[in-house]
């Protein structure tokens, strides 16, 4: 039998156990070969700058720290400095503006935390062998819900707003945001205002919690 070429992989999340458990179900499964293993956007971006690899399965959100690199500016990062690797995106976010600007920046997988962890397996094989997107079942389906361009009735929100919302529902202030963004207080200001307005929420409490039932975060 011919052997299979090892596909090469960077692992990343912040989340110690379930970047060990992603380690360990890659690493029993030719023909891939984890080579990075990294607990932040920062550490990904420096690793694959030494040592690109085939495949970088990334968690959406990872905002441990004071400046984290993550959701669509780590993609967009990823797109730039290794446009050879390809990307799958390991999420519990259900939003599908999220899902759709993700696809997008060039990602070619979406699995939902949702779906059964063997899901990882079979994206990574299909995108190592294929050039063909590939989405888990939920991830498809929250795909197939955005598809009209709305959510909830609302117009749909910007990649730029939808940032701005998760990560000021997340916790953190304008200030923080425009940093880890590259954007101006002013800016990120006026993105936070036009999402609230085209919501209608009146308030940062309705913000938040259109966040949460929104799977922003």
């Amino acid at each position: 039998m011919r052997d299979m070429k090892t596909i090469t992989v960077a692992v990343a999340d912040d989340h110690p156990v379930v970047l060990e458990s992603l380690d360990r179900l890659l690493q029993r499964h030719p023909p891939f070969r984890v080579m990075h293993t990294c607990r932040s956007g920062t550490e990904l971006i420096a690793a694959l700058t030494q040592s690109p690899v085939d495949i970088a399965v990334v968690d959406y959100s990872m905002s441990r720290g004071e400046r984290p690199l993550d959701g669509l500016p780590l993609l967009r990062k990823l797109r730039d400095i290794a446009p050879r690797t390809r990307c799958v995106m390991f999420t519990a976010h259900s939003n599908p503006s999220v899902l759709a600007a993700a696809l997008k920046l060039g990602v070619a997988a979406i699995v939902s935390k949702d779906d059964p962890l063997a899901e990882i397996v079979g994206a990574c094989r299909r995108v190592g062998t294929a050039r063909a997107c590939y989405l888990s079942p939920t991830a498809r389906a929250a795909v197939e819900r955005g598809e009209a361009g709305t959510l909830g009735g609302h117009p749909a929100l910007t990649a730029r707003e939808l940032e701005v919302v998760r990560l000021f529902a997340s916790g953190h202030t304008l200030q923080d945001i425009a940093k880890q963004l590259g954007r101006s207080v002013s800016t990120v200001s006026t993105q936070k205002y036009t999402a609230m307005r085209k919501l209608q929420a009146d308030s940062n409490t309705h913000l938040i919690r259109y966040a949460y039932e929104n799977g922003l975060i």
